[in-house]
């Protein structure tokens, strides 16, 4: 472990320091906290609070993304087949659109149980996000 914000990472979660957050660390401390931000979607004030363990939102979510975007973690998605984590969880986020087939078929299957889904069965997108 070098850089500070694997540092900060290991003293703010001590003995119980997921993989996936010092993961995430070392990618902050390889290229820049905005940038590792940037890649996940997320504001570089949640991946501060992620890795400070003062993140007052979902850890599983930030975890999927970090898993898809730096682990290239994968799973099966109902519509597309085999997907990593990271492109899943930008299907969940994406807003309704009838533009093409496989959009509609992606925003119900993200909503209608799909085992990787964050996001409850039946809620509109924009409601609760990943």
């Amino acid at each position: 472990m070098s850089g500070q914000h694997a540092a900060a990472a290991q003293a703010a979660w001590g003995d119980e320091l997921p993989r996936w957050v010092l993961l995430l660390a070392e990618q902050c401390d390889a290229t820049s906290q905005r940038r590792a931000a940037d890649k996940l979607r997320y504001s570089a004030g949640t991946i501060s609070q992620v890795i400070n363990r003062k993140y007052p939102g979902r850890y599983d979510a930030v975890e999927a993304a970090v898993k898809g975007a730096f682990m290239d973690s994968e799973v099966g998605c109902p519509v597309l087949g085999q997907i990593r984590v990271h492109a899943c969880l930008e299907h969940q986020r994406a807003r309704f659109a009838n533009t093409n087939s496989i959009r509609v078929r992606l925003f119900r299957a993200c909503r209608d149980g799909c085992p990787h889904s964050l996001i409850k069965p039946g809620v509109a997108a924009g409601k609760e996000t990943p």
